[in-house]
């Protein structure tokens, strides 16, 4: 045989053995804990949208019927809806019309969801839900949510209802994050400490309000979140998603440096606040137009950290905004 051909015909079997290896791999998503979180990962397919439907992720996201007309100061309910991660099967979960559902928040160990920051409770098996009246945050062990309110820290039991003596702090903060130790919260401040804008932590127990770096860029900074491993963190560090680690033993809570993945303001819009799958590899994020107001109801999208690639999963306008969305285990059944 001609060794041209040879070596054509070697080149073609090995690409073929490449896309059989590929489409065998099993890829689905394990929701174990503790999570175990590689954001730098290889990407598995070449292809986002079916990497992400092989994973069989899914999300839970508020969005509205339609885009409101804010030139009328126009409002409108949102409801939950549960899609697929690679942009399929969109289903309605709630249906109230004159009432707002928004701010989903799943649990740790991806057993439940709760809405309108912690008020009700979803057994994301079953999607039984009961009113609990809790808070945004979780617990790492998903017995009990947290929040900071007028009086302190609060705990609540999401079973019994019962809620923990207040913890005073010195200031009242929104918190949106807890570490995966359960030691530690995350947040932002405005106006803090000579900045307008600060991503801020502190102790679980109250005490010192400790300020992380600001970016070098010093445009807003907001909208934080921990990784599920607890070791990374993700912020809008103003026109794109920005990524660090999270080591609150360092007297500013991080090395400094500051990872911004492949992508800019035109791809990521100008106010992204990102949630991060249970595996570490992708964030959501709502992209608003650079060129637009933060008030626009804007698109959920997905970024894949290794290669910084991202896709769309939501109609442009039906989206809610910030905080309204996360990431929900695939479902009980084989590979999609």
């Amino acid at each position: 045989m001609n060794v041209y051909l040879k070596i054509a015909l070697l080149f073609v079997l090995s690409i073929g053995a490449t896309c059989y290896s590929e489409e065998k791999q099993s890829i689905r998503a394990k929701w174990e804990m503790p999570a175990d979180c590689t954001p730098f990962a290889q990407p598995r397919i070449q292809d986002l949208k079916e990497e992400l439907r092989r994973t069989g992720y899914r999300l839970v996201i508020a969005i509205h019927p339609k885009n409101p007309d804010e030139s009328k100061a126009e409002t409108l309910s949102r409801d939950l809806y549960i899609i697929n991660a690679d942009g399929s099967g969109l289903k309605q979960f709630t249906n109230t019309p004159h009432k707002d559902e928004h701010a989903p928040r799943t649990s740790p160990n991806g057993k439940f969801f709760t809405y309108n920051q912690g008020k009700y409770l979803v057994d994301v098996k079953t999607l039984k839900t009961k009113r609990i009246n809790g808070g945004y945050v979780w617990t790492p062990d998903s017995k009990r949510t947290v929040q900071c309110g007028n009086q302190g820290i609060v705990y609540m039991d999401i079973q019994t209802g019962k809620r923990s003596i207040p913890i005073p702090v010195k200031r009242k903060v929104w918190i949106v994050d807890m570490t995966f130790d359960g030691k530690w919260f995350i947040f932002e401040i405005r106006n803090y400490l000579g900045s307008k804008y600060t991503i801020d932590f502190m102790s679980s127990d109250g005490g010192e309000i400790r300020k992380m770096p600001n970016h070098p860029k010093h445009t807003g900074e907001c909208h934080p979140a921990l990784s599920p491993d607890g070791k990374w963190m993700c912020w809008n560090a103003g026109g794109g998603v920005a990524i660090r680690k999270f080591d609150p033993s360092l007297p500013g809570g991080t090395d400094g440096k500051i990872i911004s993945p492949r992508n800019n303001a035109k791809v990521m819009g100008q106010d992204p606040c990102g949630r991060w799958s249970h595996c570490g590899r992708y964030i959501a994020y709502v992209k608003i137009p650079s060129s637009g107001s933060w008030r626009l109801h804007s698109p959920i999208c997905i970024l894949r950290i290794a290669d910084g690639k991202t896709i769309t999963i939501s109609p442009p306008g039906w989206v809610g905004h910030h905080w309204d969305y996360d990431w929900i285990p695939p479902t009980s059944g084989s590979e999609r």
